[in-house]
């Protein structure tokens, strides 16, 4: 529980240092470097997170050794891979994933998502989703082909809201992302 509300935490700072106006003894470089900091510790607690959500999975050497390669976040910008009985997803589907998840945090982690909703909310991200698209370009069919290769496809699901939409769920995402759902 520690390491989920230190996300939280590194998520609420990066969101003020991002949207409140440096002090006037900050200069820009050293604002990007404070982000930057800050987004690579983000990154490391949510690694660690998804170990310990993973970690009936793991024996207790396997969770050290994948615990070890997830410091190497800090300081090399790399994901590391130990044994793991979940898949790891490359760099690049990482953060489309990250981002994905982030949108289902945001809606207070619901069963599903509607795909329309989610590329909606995803537009508003800067950078590129997987190496094809910007964030801004993605449209359902874009984010479908981006996210099939790692077993997350839409299935027709009824809302909360009465909806009957193309959805994406929470339990395809976090598999995925290589946190065991079936453990």
């Amino acid at each position: 529980m520690n390491v989920f509300v230190e996300v939280q935490q590194f998520e609420q700072r990066l969101l003020t240092a991002l949207t409140t106006p440096p002090p006037l003894d900050i200069g820009s470089a050293e604002e990007w470097d404070l982000c930057t900091d800050l987004l690579i510790a983000r990154l490391a607690a949510g690694r660690e997170l998804s170990l310990l959500l993973s970690a009936p999975c793991l024996s207790e050497a396997d969770f050290a050794a994948a615990k070890a390669a997830g410091e190497a976040v800090k300081t090399s910008f790399g994901t590391g891979a130990g044994e793991q009985c979940c898949k790891e997803p490359d760099e690049s589907a990482a953060c489309l994933l990250d981002a994905c998840s982030n949108v289902f945090a945001e809606l207070g982690d619901p069963h599903a998502v509607a795909s329309a909703d989610l590329v909606e909310a995803l537009q508003y991200l800067p950078g590129t989703a997987g190496n094809h698209w910007r964030y801004s370009d993605l449209t359902q069919a874009r984010l479908a082909q981006l996210l099939a290769p790692h077993g997350t496809r839409t299935r027709d699901i009824t809302l909360p809201d009465g909806r009957r939409r193309k959805s994406y769920t929470r339990e395809a995402l976090l598999a995925a992302m290589g946190v065991c759902t079936n453990c």
